[in-house]
C-alpha cells in the first residue's frame, strides 16, 4: 500500500472512495476503479493486502446487509494456504493506467523466448534512438556548418563592398579636387577588382576627356610660377570646354590677368629707370597674353622707339643744323604721342626745342583725355597747341579734337543766328568750319550769311546818303557777315571806313 493510496471523501448525502494513483491500485467489492466510485454500506475497499468495509453510521438506516460472500474460499496466487476472505493483491499498473484485477493475477509467466524476442526489440527500438538522435545531431551538425559558411560569406561580402565602396568615394574626391590622373588611377583598380561597378565606366570616360585639360592647366600654373603669361595663355586658350574643371581654369584665367597687370607695373618702373631692353621684353609677353592690353602696348611702344633712338648710329651733321623734333613731330601728326614722347626724351638734353615741344605735346595729351568734358575755350586752346606744335600742319588727333569742336561751335553758330547775331553766327561758324573743313551745317550757315549780308549791304548803300548813321551798323554787320574774299566784304568795310570819317 502507497502512502498516498486512496481518498475518501463525503459527497451530497454520500461518499465516494478514488484511488490516488497508488501503484497496487484499489479495489472495490472486487473491481479495480479509476474515477470517484460512490460507496454504499458494507463495501469492501481493497488496498494491496489490505481490506477495510465501508460503514456509513450517520445513514445506519438505509445500511443493507452485506452479501454473503461466495462459498469456498478466494484463490490468491503465489500464496497456498492463506485467507479465503481476502482478494489477491493486484499487480503494477499497465501502460494504459489501469490496475489488473485479481481475475489475471494468476497469468501465466513469459517464457524465455519471449523475453529474449522483448530484449530485442527493446534494443532495437534503442538502436533506432541512437541511430535518430545521432542522425539528428549530424543533420543540426551540417545546418550550423551551412549557416557558419553563410555568415562568412555574407562577411566577406559586406567587407568586399565596402573596400569597394570605399575605393569609389576616393576616386570621387580626387575628382572633386580636380586630380583626374590620380582618380583614374583609383578607378582603374576598381575596375579591376570588380569591372561592373556602377558609374565607373562613366568616370573612365570623363576622365579620358579632362585629364588633356587637367595637365593643360597644371602647365599654365607651372608657368604663371616662372612669369611665363604668353605660354600660360596659350595653354589655357587650348583647355576647351571642361564640365568638371571650368572653375579651376577660369581660377588661372584670372591669376593671368593680374599677373599681366602686376608685369606692367613692374616693366613701367624699369622704363622709368631707363632699363628699355627689360621693359620691353616683360611687355612683349604681356602682349602675347593680351594683344589690346593699353598700358602695356604704350609701355612696348616708348621701350621700342627708345630702343631705336638710343641704338640709331648719329649721322655725321653737315649744313644746317638738324631739327632732332621733326621726327617727334611726324609721330604726333601721326597719332604716336608715345613715340613723339619717347624720341622728345632722348633729344632734350641736347636741344632746348625738343624740351619746348614736349611741354607742349604734354599738355595736348592732358587736354587730350578730358576731350568729352572740353568747352568751346578748351577745345580752342587744345587746336592751338595742335597749331603750334605741327606749325600748322594738323593731326589726326586735332581732326577728332575738330570734330567735337566743330559740333559745340556749330551749336552757338546756330543760336547766334536765331537771336540775330550776324557777326556772332559768322564767327563761330568759321571756327566750326576750321576744325572741321567739311563741316555741313557751318557751311549751310555761312552760305545763308553771305546771301543775308547782300541784302543788309543793299539795304545800308540805300540808306548811306539820307541816313549814313543807320547805314554804318549795317555795313559793320555786313563786314562781319562776310568772309575775306567776299566781294562785299571789301565793299563794306570801304563804306565803313568812308562814313567812320
Amino acid at each position: 500500500m502507497s502512502r498516498k493510496h486512496v481518498a475518501v471523501r463525503k459527497s451530497g448525502t454520500g461518499w465516494t472512495v478514488s484511488d490516488l494513483g497508488s501503484g497496487n491500485g484499489t479495489l472495490v467489492n472486487g473491481d479495480v476503479i479509476n474515477d470517484e466510485t460512490p460507496l454504499s454500506n458494507g463495501d469492501v475497499i481493497t488496498l494491496g493486502d489490505t481490506e477495510l468495509r465501508f460503514e456509513d453510521v450517520a445513514n445506519s438506516t438505509m445500511m443493507v446487509g452485506a452479501p454473503a460472500p461466495a462459498p469456498g474460499p478466494r484463490p490468491r496466487p503465489g500464496a497456498s494456504g492463506a485467507r479465503g476472505a481476502i482478494p489477491a493483491r493486484p499487480g503494477p499498473r499497465g501502460e494504459g493506467g489501469r490496475v489488473r484485477s485479481s481475475r489475471h493475477a494468476a497469468a501465466a509467466a513469459p517464457t524465455p523466448e519471449e523475453l529474449k524476442k522483448k530484449k530485442i526489440i527493446k534494443l532495437a527500438a534503442v538502436g533506432v534512438v541512437v541511430l535518430l538522435f545521432a542522425g539528428l545531431g549530424l543533420v543540426r551538425m551540417n545546418v550550423q556548418q551551412q549557416q557558419a559558411v553563410a555568415a562568412e560569406e555574407a562577411r566577406q561580402g559586406k567587407s568586399r563592398r565596402e573596400m569597394l565602396g570605399s575605393l569609389f568615394q576616393d576616386a570621387k574626391n580626387l575628382v572633386r579636387e580636380g586630380k583626374w590622373v590620380e582618380a583614374k588611377a583609383k578607378l582603374e583598380e576598381l575596375q579591376t577588382e570588380a569591372p561592373d561597378y556602377p558609374g565607373v565606366a562613366d568616370y573612365l570616360g570623363h576622365a579620358a576627356r579632362e585629364i588633356p585639360i587637367q595637365e593643360k592647366l597644371t602647365g599654365a600654373r607651372a608657368a604663371l610660377a616662372k612669369k611665363e603669361l604668353g605660354k600660360a595663355s596659350g595653354l589655357l586658350g587650348s583647355t576647351g570646354e571642361s564640365q568638371f574643371l571650368y572653375e579651376q581654369v577660369n581660377a588661372a584665367k584670372r591669376e593671368l590677368f593680374e599677373a599681366a597687370d602686376t608685369r606692367t607695373r613692374e616693366a613701367r618702373k624699369l622704363l622709368d629707370e631707363n632699363q628699355l631692353d627689360m621693359a620691353k621684353a616683360i611687355t612683349d609677353d604681356v602682349l602675347v597674353a593680351f594683344p589690346e592690353h593699353r598700358d602695356a602696348k604704350l609701355i612696348n611702344e616708348q621701350a621700342a622707339q627708345a630702343i631705336i633712338v638710343r641704338d640709331t648710329p648719329r649721322p655725321v651733321v653737315q649744313g644746317p643744323a638738324p631739327k632732332p623734333w621733326e621726327p617727334a613731330v611726324d609721330r604726333f601728326r601721326d597719332g604716336d604721342m608715345s613715340g613723339a614722347v619717347a624720341i622728345l626724351n632722348a633729344c632734350m638734353a641736347r636741344t632746348p626745342q625738343c624740351k619746348k615741344v614736349l611741354g607742349q605735346v604734354t599738355e595736348f595729351g592732358n587736354l587730350y583725355k578730358r576731350l568729352e568734358d572740353l568747352d568751346a575755350k578748351g577745345l580752342s586752346k587744345l587746336m592751338n597747341l595742335d597749331k603750334e606744335i605741327t606749325g600748322g600742319r594738323p593731326s589726326k588727333m586735332a581732326r577728332n579734337a575738330g570734330t567735337r569742336a566743330a559740333t559745340i561751335f556749330y551749336k552757338g553758330a546756330t543760336a547766334a543766328k536765331a537771336s540775330g547775331q550776324w557777326s556772332r553766327a559768322m564767327d563761330y561758324s568759321r571756327k566750326a568750319l576750321q576744325a572741321d573743313p567739311g563741316h555741313t551745317g557751318a557751311t549751310n550757315i555761312i552760305s545763308e550769311l553771305r546771301t543775308k549780308a547782300k541784302d543788309v549791304y543793299l539795304q545800308a548803300y540805300s540808306l548811306k546818303d539820307g541816313s549814313p548813321e543807320e547805314a554804318l551798323p549795317k555795313f559793320k554787320d555786313v563786314v562781319a557777315m562776310t568772309p575775306p574774299d567776299d566781294e562785299y566784304h571789301d565793299k563794306a568795310k570801304t563804306w565803313v571806313e568812308k562814313l567812320s570819317r
